[in-house]
C-alpha cells in the first residue's frame, strides 16, 4: 500500500512538469517571522499506593522494596520555535523534564529522565518532541497551485490532530510522518494521515527488524450550525508487536506478547471503521463515538497443526452528554468495550487454554500514552500530574488512560464531572467514576512471569490466566480539586483523587505466589503553570 501511495505522488508531482502552462511564478518573498510559545510547569505530587508494586514481604526477591507512599517534585519546559516564511512554516519544539532530587528508580522519573542533584547541571535531557514543516500543497501559491482545493502538508514529527473528538480513543499524542488537510467545501474538510511507527532501512543487514506503519483518514463535515459528524478510518501494520510499551499499537495482553521472541515477523493488520459526532445547542451537548475494529493477528500454531492466524473483532462506544447553565458545567460520560474472557488464548496457556482464539479487546493505535479519559482520571489517566499515573500495571498497560481495554477483559466505565465558576480566575472541579470489566477477570492469574526472582520485571504478557473469570469490578474514583488564573497566563491547579479499588484488580503479582487484594489509591497534586 505505502508503495502505491508513493507511486501516485511521483505521478502528480511528474504532471506538474509536462504542464508548464499551469505553473505560476512565485509570490513576492515575504519577510521572515520567528515565534516562541512554550509553557513551565512545576508538579508536586504525594500519593499512597500509586506504584500498586509492593511485594516486600510477599516475594524472596532480592533487594525488593516498596513503594507503597512517596511525596516528589519535578518541572517541565516546552519550548516550541515556528519559524514563518509566507505560507511555509518549519516547527521545533523542544521538552525537557527533571524530577527533583537525585533519582535511584529511573522508572519513578518523568519520562524515563533523571532528576536535579545539587549544582543543578544535567546533560542529555532535552528531548525534540516535534521537528516538522508545513507548506501549502494545492491551491494558490503552492506546489500544485493549478488544483483549486486548499491542502496543507505537513512532514515529519508532529501532533496528531483532527482524527479523534475524544484524545487517546483511536490516534493521539505525537507520530513521526505526513499529513494532508485539504477543504473541499467551507462546511467539508479531510485529513489523511500516513505516520512510520517502525522503520526497517536495511533488511539484508537488519532481517528481523521491524516495519509497522498506518493509515488514518477523517472527514469533517458540518451538517448544520452546531452538528458535526466525522467519519474515520485507519488501517495499521505491525510486523509483530511494539514490545511491553503501553499503548503503542499492540500491547502484551492476557498471557499473550506480540512482541515476545516467538512472535518474531507474525504481522497484525488491523482496520478501523466508525466515527464521532458532536452536537450543540444552547445549553446541551452530546459527542458519541463508535469504531468497529477487524482485521488478523498471525501467530504460532498452538498446536501441531493448529492455526497460525487468528481474527480481530472488536469495538467501542463512548458517549458524553453535557449541560451549561451560567456558571455550571455538568457531563455524564460512559463507554463499553469487549474482552475475551479468561479462558479464551491467542496462544496456549498451560492447562488454561490451548489457544487459537479470536482478539475481541480494542486497541487504539496511540493513546498518546496516558491520553485517553484525560481530565476524567487523576489516578488513570493525564490530569493534573500526567506524568505520574497510577502504575498498576504499568507495563502491561491496564490503565485507563493508556489503554479501553483492561488486560484482555474489556472495560465499561460510567463518569460523572462538574465544574463550578465561582469567578472567570476560580473554578472548581469534581468527577467521579466507576468501572467494570466487560467479561471476568482471573485474580488468581499472575501479572509477572519472572525469568528469575532476581529480575521480576524480565518479561511479561499482561495477565497470565490460572483459572476461569471470577471478578468484573474494578473500583470507583472520586476527584475533587480547583484551578485559580491568578494572573494572565499563569495558573494553580490543587486536585485530590481516591480510588476505591474493586477485587477484579487482584492478582497474583508473581506466578508461583499467593494472590493479593488491591490496596486503595490516593494521590494530591499541585501544579503551577506558565504559559507564553
Amino acid at each position: 500500500m505505502r508503495q502505491i501511495v508513493s507511486f501516485l505522488l511521483v505521478v502528480v508531482v511528474l504532471s506538474v512538469w509536462q504542464v508548464p502552462a499551469w505553473a505560476q511564478a512565485p509570490a513576492a518573498a515575504a519577510a521572515p517571522k520567528v515565534t516562541i510559545n512554550g509553557l513551565v510547569d512545576f508538579v508536586t505530587t504525594m500519593y499512597h499506593n500509586l506504584s500498586d508494586f509492593d511485594i516486600t514481604g510477599t516475594a524472596p526477591i532480592p533487594g525488593a522494596r516498596g513503594r507503597d507512599n512517596g511525596w516528589y517534585s519535578r518541572e517541565r519546559g516546552i519550548f516550541t520555535v515556528t519559524g514563518e516564511v509566507g505560507r511555509a512554516k518549519g516547527v521545533l519544539s523542544l521538552e525537557m523534564d527533571f524530577a527533583n532530587g537525585r533519582i535511584d528508580n529511573v522508572t519513578a522519573a518523568p519520562s524515563g529522565n533523571n532528576g536535579f542533584d545539587l549544582e543543578t547541571d544535567e546533560k542529555g535531557q532535552i528531548e525534540v518532541k516535534w521537528l516538522y514543516l508545513e507548506v501549502p500543497i494545492t491551491g494558490p501559491d503552492s506546489l500544485l497551485s493549478f488544483v483549486p482545493m486548499p491542502t496543507i502538508g505537513r512532514f515529519g514529527a508532529q501532533p496528531a490532530r483532527g482524527h479523534d473528538f475524544k484524545p487517546g480513543i483511536q490516534f493521539s499524542g505525537d507520530f513521526p510522518g505526513v499529513t494532508f488537510e485539504t477543504g473541499w467545501a467551507p462546511n467539508i474538510r479531510s485529513i489523511l494521515t500516513y505516520a512510520q511507527i517502525d522503520e526497517r532501512l536495511d533488511r539484508v543487514i537488519n532481517p528481523g527488524g521491524t516495519e509497522d506503519f498506518a493509515f488514518v483518514g477523517s472527514v469533517l463535515v458540518d451538517l448544520f450550525k452546531g452538528l458535526t459528524v466525522k467519519p474515520t478510518y485507519s488501517y495499521a501494520r505491525f510486523d509483530r508487536g511494539s514490545g511491553t510499551l503501553a499503548a503503542f499499537g499492540t500491547e502484551p495482553k492476557g498471557g499473550f506478547s506480540p512482541a515476545a521472541a516467538t512472535q518474531a515477523n507474525q504481522a497484525t493488520v488491523r482496520h478501523t471503521l466508525g466515527g464521532d459526532v458532536r452536537w450543540t445547542s444552547g445549553p446541551w451537548a452530546v459527542q458519541p463515538t463508535f469504531l468497529y475494529q477487524f482485521g488478523e493477528q498471525e501467530t504460532v500454531a498452538a498446536t501441531a497443526g493448529g492455526k497460525n492466524e487468528v481474527d480481530i473483532s472488536s469495538w467501542i462506544f463512548d458517549v458524553i452528554g453535557g449541560f451549561r447553565s451560567g456558571p455550571l458545567t455538568i457531563e455524564v460520560r460512559g463507554m463499553w468495550t469487549p474482552g475475551n474472557k479468561a479462558t479464551e488464548c491467542v496462544q496456549t496457556v498451560g492447562t488454561v487454554c490451548t489457544g487459537g482464539s479470536d482478539i475481541n479487546y480494542y486497541q487504539a493505535i496511540n493513546t498518546g500514552t496516558i491520553l485517553y479519559f484525560a481530565g476524567w482520571s487523576e489516578i488513570e489517566s493525564a490530569g493534573v500530574d500526567y506524568q505520574l499515573p497510577f502504575q498498576g500495571g504499568a507495563v502491561t498497560g491496564m490503565k485507563l488512560g493508556g489503554n479501553p481495554s483492561y488486560d484482555k477483559y474489556g472495560r465499561i466505565v460510567a463518569a460523572v464531572a462538574a465544574d463550578y465558576a465561582f469567578t472567570p480566575a476560580f473554578i472548581a472541579h469534581f468527577v467521579t467514576l466507576a468501572q467494570w470489566t466487560a467479561e471476568k477477570v482471573d485474580t488468581d492469574g499472575a501479572l509477572i512471569n519472572p525469568l528469575s526472582l532476581a529480575s521480576p520485571v524480565a518479561q511479561t504478557n499482561g495477565i497470565t490466566p490460572a483459572n476461569g473469570g471470577d471478578e468484573r469490578y474494578l473500583g470507583t474514583e472520586v476527584n475533587g480539586g480547583f484551578t485559580y488564573r491568578f494572573t494572565a497566563n499563569a495558573a494553580f491547579d490543587l486536585i485530590g483523587a481516591y480510588l476505591f479499588a474493586g477485587p477484579a484488580r487482584d492478582n497474583a503479582q508473581i506466578v508461583g505466589l499467593p494472590k493479593r487484594d488491591a490496596n486503595d489509591v490516593y494521590k494530591v497534586s499541585a501544579r503551577m503553570r506558565v504559559t507564553w
